[in-house]
């Protein structure tokens, strides 16, 4: 319960009809702006929401950003890091990884036989709640270990990310080679 109450007093001295959390109530300003029954309130929220939704895409290509340093730096706990704790990977060829098990050794042995260097590039985020979905696209270069062979590759991506708590998370991450690198294959659906 906000004490003392709704009666005259609120966060900063006084109630409803007087100043709260840095303004006036309802009627006035307050939250630093124009009250509830103030003008602009419109733009206000709007702004709010902009700002969120501008928040969190920001956050999400961090997350990306971080899974690709992490990928080159060949920190594989790092990378698992990035994940839900039942995240699920999926590769061409390769069954799907499910859960922080499977997704460390997947990663244990890709990042073992591999070096991975790619710049990551965010081509479209959509947040909806909880939820955000990535349409990426990577360029960069994988090195067999064992040859030390190079060879330049292009990927797309599709991540889905997760809020978890106050951050955000990989849930599902789909990937497979630009169509000009795969030699063709299946010419739709």
């Amino acid at each position: 319960m906000i004490s003392p109450g709704l009666d005259g007093t609120g966060l900063d001295g006084t109630g409803l009809d007087g100043t709260g959390l840095g303004g006036t109530g309802l009627g006035g300003t307050g939250l630093g702006g124009t009250g509830m029954g103030g003008a602009g309130l419109e733009e206000r929220v709007a702004g709010w929401v902009a700002r969120a939704a501008v928040d969190d895409a920001a956050a999400v290509r961090a997350v990306i950003e971080a899974y690709g340093d992490r990928l080159a730096a060949a920190d594989v706990a790092g990378v698992v890091s990035q994940f839900t704790g039942n995240g699920a990977t999926m590769q061409p060829g390769l069954e799907t990884a499910v859960g922080s098990q499977q997704l460390t050794a997947t990663y244990d042995a890709a990042l073992e036989n591999m070096r991975l260097d790619f710049t990551f590039r965010s081509d479209d985020i959509t947040v909806q709640g909880d939820l955000a979905v990535v349409r990426a696209t990577s360029q960069g270069a994988i090195t067999i270990r064992a040859t030390g062979e190079t060879q330049p590759a292009r990927l797309r991506q599709l991540f889905v990310l997760e809020r978890t708590g106050p951050d955000w998370k990989i849930a599902h991450y789909m990937y497979q080679l630009m169509p000009e690198q795969s030699g063709g294959g299946c010419s739709g659906i």
